[in-house]
C-alpha cells in the first residue's frame, strides 16, 4: 500500500505541477518501493508483487498457498493505496480534469493511478513489454535476496528500490511499468469505482 501511495502521489504531483517530470516519478516509485520493502520485510519477506511471490514459489522458497494469500493482500494494498492518493489529491485532480473523470483525451487522469499503453503500442507489444519488465524485476529481486550472495539484509531495500527505478526508467514510456499484477488490477478496480467507467479495462 505504501509503495502504491507514494508512486501514485508522485504521478499526480508531476502532472499537476510545473516542475514535475517522469524522472521524478520513476525515482519516487523506487523510493516508495524501498520503504515498502523495509516495512514489510519482517512480516512477509516483503512480498509486494504476485510475480515476485510466484518466482519465490518456483524457486521453492514459499508454498503455493502463500502465493495466493500474498496476492490477495497485494491487490487490497494497491486498491487502498490508490484510494488514499485519490482522496488526498482531490483538488489536484479537479484542477486537471474539472471533476469529469476521463481515461483518454487531453483531460485524462486515469493514467495517474493505473497504467495504460502508449498510443504506439500494440496489444502484443504491451504484453511483451510487461513480461520483460516483470522478468527483469523478478530476476533481480531473486538475485539480491539469494542468501548465497551474502547481501546484508539492510542493503536489500535500497537495491530493490534502485531496481524498481531502473525498470521504470527503461520501460515506463511504453506502458507505465505496471510490472506487478496487483499494481495493475488494484488501481483499475478503484478508479472504476471512482467513476472512470469500464473504459479503465480497455
Amino acid at each position: 500500500m505504501l509503495r502504491q501511495l507514494i508512486g501514485t502521489a508522485a504521478n499526480i504531483q508531476a502532472a499537476a505541477s510545473v516542475g514535475g517530470n517522469m524522472t521524478s516519478c520513476h525515482i519516487a516509485w523506487g523510493i516508495g518501493f524501498m520503504f515498502a520493502v523495509y516495512l514489510a520485510a519482517s512480516v512477509s519477506g516483503a512480498h509486494l508483487n504476485p510475480a515476485i511471490s510466484l518466482a519465490q514459489c518456483v524457486l521453492g522458497n514459499i508454498p503455493m498457498w502463500k502465493v495466493f494469500l500474498y496476492s490477495i493482500a497485494q491487490l487490497i494494498g494497491a486498491y487502498l493505496g490508490t484510494a488514499v492518493s485519490y482522496f488526498g489529491h482531490h483538488d489536484d485532480l479537479w484542477k486537471l480534469d474539472g471533476g469529469i473523470r476521463h481515461v483518454t483525451g487531453s483531460q485524462a487522469t486515469a493514467g495517474l493511478f493505473a497504467t495504460f499503453p502508449s498510443p504506439q503500442m500494440s496489444v502484443w507489444g504491451s504484453l511483451l513489454d510487461q513480461i520483460i519488465g516483470t522478468a527483469i524485476l523478478a530476476g533481480l529481486v531473486c538475485l539480491i535476496t539469494d542468501k548465497r550472495h551474502k547481501i546484508p539484509p539492510g542493503f536489500v531495500p535500497p537495491l530493490a528500490g534502485a531496481i524498481m527505478s531502473m525498470v521504470a526508467m527503461t520501460f515506463g514510456a511504453n506502458g507505465g511499468f505496471a510490472i506487478n499484477p496487483a499494481r495493475d488490477l488494484g488501481p483499475r478496480l478503484f478508479i472504476l469505482c471512482a467513476g472512470y467507467g469500464w473504459e479503465v479495462f480497455r
